[in-house]
């Protein structure tokens, strides 16, 4: 079977393991797991085969000049002489022997059917894994609980808070005493505050119409007006008259410019 029939495996198992083995290039510890697109089952928007991963350093992966993201899976390979079938193989194999201590012959087929058969078996191998369950926990206390309401103390608190409540009411209600607002009008206190008010405001209106001017002889009719309105008459005549010089001057002006434009034109003819 061809590395792109397969389907897109997910093992987050198998990825852990693998993010802690020896960087491909470097031998380090690796960072992360690359997913290899090329030739395998992977394409735009879509993830290959979490089996069809190899061990990086961040260097090599995206971070580095010659990392794979940068020079393209197809170049990474051929510059670190890496074959990918080969390394699929190594690592699913000894994640076999590690995880599940099954061996894994690597020889008497191609790669392609080897892969096929390893992860065929890996797959069985994650299907009838069992999760370990819990335990379950007994309780501290095998006896019924008790509910508050039910106590003899609690009942017996109830029952003396009620009579402590009623007391307090009759008391309460005994000591209790109706004061009944009276309205100043028509006492001696509110005629008095009454009487002083009404003179206060009569001396006011007084004071303020004593300071009271009036003004009514009108600016118009004054001196000052009439110099001000031949002022501005002389400064309108005054302009008028040099808006007609300016005008003259540039009607001559034009007019002599024309004039010598037709002496020219006729000196050409």
């Amino acid at each position: 079977m061809e590395l792109s029939a397969h389907r897109n495996h997910r093992n987050l198992k198998y990825l852990n393991w693998l993010r802690k083995q020896p960087c491909v290039v470097s031998g380090k510890k690796a960072e992360c797991a690359h997913h290899i697109r090329l030739g395998t089952n992977g394409g735009t928007s879509l993830k290959p085969s979490d089996y069809f991963c190899i061990p990086l350093l961040n260097e090599f992966h995206t971070t580095g000049s010659s990392a794979l993201h940068i020079i393209g899976e197809e170049t990474f390979l051929n510059h670190f002489k890496l074959d990918k079938s080969q390394l699929f193989l190594k690592y699913l194999s000894q994640y076999l022997l590690e995880v599940f201590d099954v061996h894994f012959q690597l020889s008497g087929s191609s790669d392609e059917e080897l892969l096929e058969k390893i992860i065929a078996l890996l797959e069985a191998k994650n299907l009838f894994v069992e999760k370990k369950k819990k335990p379950k926990t007994k309780s501290k206390t095998d006896s019924p609980k008790v509910s508050l309401t039910e106590n003899d103390f609690y009942q017996k608190s109830k029952e003396l808070k009620r009579v402590k409540d009623k007391e307090l009411r009759d008391k309460l209600k005994k000591n209790k005493t109706v004061i009944k607002a009276t309205s100043l009008k028509g006492t001696e206190f509110y005629e008095n505050a009454k009487e002083l008010k009404r003179a206060r405001d009569k001396e006011l209106r007084a004071k303020l119409k004593a300071t009271k001017i009036k003004t009514k002889s009108s600016s118009t009719g004054s001196d000052f007006y009439e110099m001000a309105k031949e002022k501005k008459k002389a400064q309108e005549k005054e302009m008028r008259d040099k808006n007609k010089e300016h005008m003259s001057k540039y009607r001559k002006e034009q007019y002599r410019k024309m004039k010598e434009s037709k002496a020219k034109a006729s000196d050409n003819i």
